[in-house]
């Protein structure tokens, strides 16, 4: 019987670590990673296609392509789609990535055989039904145009025109007439640029046997594939020469502040230390800017920092929306923290809470099979290298106070954050 009058031993975690999974080849060459784990009769196919955001010749084609690829093909109506994976039990969905499209199939593996036709045939020849392309064409306007309305939106695109250019995808601010020039034919163009099995990659997951590779083999690799697969872009950065700006939002209720910093590349052998550090500063409840903005001060509810790594291009991101009176003591605080990180030797107590929130998200990834695979579609997505998660957990183990100490001072300038305020003018130049 367990004692429940006494608190349980705590422990270190021990040493975590991901084999990265072996891929087979189907006949076409379409290779398909296997993450084979679990005990329950259920699995899910990711299918990675090149051709994103960054490929797009119009703004929206990659993302409503997504999202129109649930409607039907020149076989299957919307209706027949929708009604053969209800019945099925199954669960398809889609989402455009930086350079890639990935489409996701959950699915009972007794039901495998009946849903793969139909995602074979909207991948092949999705129908863009004009009817559900005009209301996807209003979703879209509607989101995009209730989006402006919150300051947190404007401040986030504002830095981004400021670090990436306003003349960068990611820094595009959707608008009524881009909705408006996007054409069904515009979307089967991008679809026929992209969603060919040279551009395809696969990852099965869940409790996989050869009679779920089989019909892979027999659904998807009977295209042939024609010559290398797509080439992946990669649109240079075009930043700013002013490092702040205000977005007016007349009579806001509170104010948001944006924070960028540019940062070191995935690849780099002090990007885990940095990500360590981002973390201690503002990545976890517990975190500096949390403890200091929020619970001491009680400027905000919540402010976050982060390390956003992409394919060749990273990047620190602070954020928080406040009342608008507390925006530029907020600010300050955040560089008075910053200099803490650059002039004082982390405490081992505050260190090991990170390392232990840091490996406790890293051991959550290798609950599942589904989990495990989203470690090899964030390979696939930002060439991060198939050794990323071990050296993740090595990295976070042995890291120490004045090695963060070097990074902290190697790699972040106060004074080079790019910071975009959204708020109430009158308000924030009082």
């Amino acid at each position: 019987m367990i004692d429940r009058s006494k608190s349980p031993d705590l422990s270190t975690f021990v040493d975590l670590k991901f084999d990265y999974p072996t891929y087979v080849t189907l006949n076409n060459g379409i290779k398909v990673y296997i993450v084979n784990s679990g005990d329950q009769d259920v699995c899910k196919l990711d299918m990675l296609y090149r051709g994103g955001l960054l490929e797009e010749t119009m703004p929206l084609q990659s993302m409503a392509l997504a999202s129109m690829l649930v409607h039907g093909s020149n076989e299957y109506t919307s209706e027949q789609m929708s009604e053969l994976l209800d019945y099925n039990g199954a669960y398809m969905n889609a989402m455009s990535h930086d350079n890639f499209t990935q489409v996701s199939l959950n699915s009972l593996n007794s039901n495998l055989e009946n849903v793969l036709p139909a995602l074979r045939s909207v991948l092949l020849s999705p129908s863009i039904p004009e009817q559900e392309f005009d209301l996807l064409k209003m979703q879209i306007k509607s989101a995009y145009r209730n989006a402006k309305e919150r300051v947190k939106y404007l401040s986030q695109m504002s830095c981004r025109g400021l670090y990436f250019g306003k003349k960068h995808p990611f820094a595009h601010m959707i608008c009524d007439e881009d909705v408006e020039r996007l054409t069904r034919d515009d979307v089967k163009a991008f679809h026929a640029e992209y969603y060919k099995p040279e551009n395809c990659v696969m990852i099965l997951s869940g409790k996989v046997g050869d009679k779920e590779l089989s019909l892979l083999d027999k659904y998807y690799g009977i295209e042939t594939c024609h010559g290398a697969a797509s080439q992946i872009n990669a649109i240079e950065r075009t930043p700013s020469d002013t490092y702040n700006v205000l977005v007016n939002k007349e009579d806001a209720l509170q104010s948001s502040v944006y924070m960028i910093h540019g940062s070191i590349p995935r690849n780099h052998h002090d990007y885990i230390k940095l990500r360590i550090l981002i973390t201690a500063l503002g990545g976890y409840f517990g975190s500096r800017l949390m403890q200091n903005i929020r619970e001491e001060k009680g400027y905000t509810y919540g402010i976050s920092s982060m390390l956003v790594g992409r394919r060749g291009d990273a990047k620190i991101v602070i954020s928080s929306e406040c009342d608008t009176k507390y925006t530029y003591p907020l600010i300050s605080e955040v560089n008075n923290e910053i200099k803490k990180l650059q002039n004082e030797l982390m405490p081992i107590e505050e260190l090991d809470m990170v390392k232990n929130c840091m490996l406790s998200d890293l051991a959550k990834t290798l609950d599942s099979p589904l989990s495990m695979a989203s470690v090899v579609s964030s390979n696939i997505l930002y060439s991060t290298g198939v050794d990323y998660f071990n050296r993740q957990a090595e990295e976070i183990n042995r890291v120490s106070p004045e090695e963060l100490l070097a990074v902290a001072n190697k790699y972040i300038d106060a004074d080079k954050f790019y910071i975009a305020i959204a708020g109430d003018e009158k308000q924030l130049k009082i």
